[in-house]
């Protein structure tokens, strides 16, 4: 849709109350056509403006309190950290002093109040800090999303297991606490992935060893040569673990690139094992039996 030139640019880029576009010159005739859609109550966008979390958490700050942080699982996609999509609703924190809190049902509201060492700023949005979101997310996530958040907190930098251990040491009685404290051992900043961390935690659940995530390996004979970067190992047995996702056998590329890896790992007898989509989700117990056959035959080949 082409914008109409009597709209002015900046109201085509971002959420706008009502009051500013009137201030602006723009028509009320206007603001109710097809133009634009409504995002809460007296909160508007640009039609052709796809909705997204950040999107609608910019038009939530145009009603809500300075003081207001995002929490939960709202803060977890505005710091990019994949979790489940079953509830879309902002989840927002605002001072428990706070005189008006708007009702909205797409808005969901906790009043308390967060210590200023608990928020971050980021993207111009007050946010729970990543200790305190882990926390959070304990309290509503199964464990296993747990994890896979949490590694994605740790390979983008956002915390530390340390910041973690020691912000949830001085948390008692607190709902997810223990969920929490029991998961921060289990996080490995080196996967790049959701399903490898889900992988990662298939094996260990079943009581195999817990394996090496995104280790190089490299040539026996030629230093510093990489032959590949299994996104899990058991170096010591040489055993390597792929997985494969969509775009490994669709793009073309990335499909001779995984040939010639695995060629590389299989010539110096690795015994590589790749798993797809229905092997994680549909056929898990096939995939943690391969491994445990896998491992059984390594170590019997193992002179003792």
């Amino acid at each position: 849709m082409t914008p109409p030139k009597t709209i002015p640019q900046e109201l085509l880029k971002r959420p706008f109350r009502f009051a500013e576009a009137l201030r602006l010159g723009v028509s009320e005739q206007q603001l109710r056509s097809r133009r634009f859609r409504r995002v809460f109550h007296d909160v508007h966008v640009f039609v052709d403006l796809p909705d997204s979390t950040a999107l609608r958490a910019d038009a939530a700050l145009l009603i809500l309190p300075d003081s207001a942080a995002f929490c939960g699982l709202t803060a977890a996609r505005l710091y990019g950290l994949p979790v489940p999509d079953d509830d879309e609703r902002l989840h927002v924190a605002v001072p428990s002093w706070t005189p008006t809190i708007p009702r909205i049902k797409e808005l969901v509201v906790h009043s308390y109040s967060i210590p200023i060492e608990q928020i971050r700023k980021r993207d111009g949005r007050w946010l729970v800090a990543p200790e305190r979101l882990f926390l959070e997310l304990a309290a509503t996530l199964p464990r296993i999303e747990l994890i896979v958040a949490g590694d994605q907190m740790l390979r983008r930098d956002l915390t530390t297991p340390d910041a973690l251990d020691a912000f949830l040491r001085r948390c008692r009685r607190r709902r997810g606490v223990r969920k929490a404290r029991t998961a921060v051992p289990m996080l490995e900043r080196n996967t790049d992935s959701p399903p490898e961390s889900r992988l990662r935690m298939l094996l260990v659940d079943a009581g195999l060893p817990r394996p090496v995530a995104n280790r190089d390996v490299f040539h026996d004979t030629i230093p510093g040569l990489r032959l590949a970067r299994p996104d899990l190992s058991y170096p010591e047995l040489k055993i390597a673990i792929q997985y494969e996702g969509r775009h490994h056998q669709e793009d073309s590329r990335q499909y001779a690139y995984d040939i010639e890896r695995d060629g590389h790992l299989i010539d110096r007898q690795w015994i590589v094992i790749r798993v797809n989509k229905d092997g994680l989700f549909r056929y898990p117990g096939i995939v943690v039996e391969r491994v445990r056959r896998a491992i059984a035959q390594r170590r019997l080949a193992v002179p003792r």
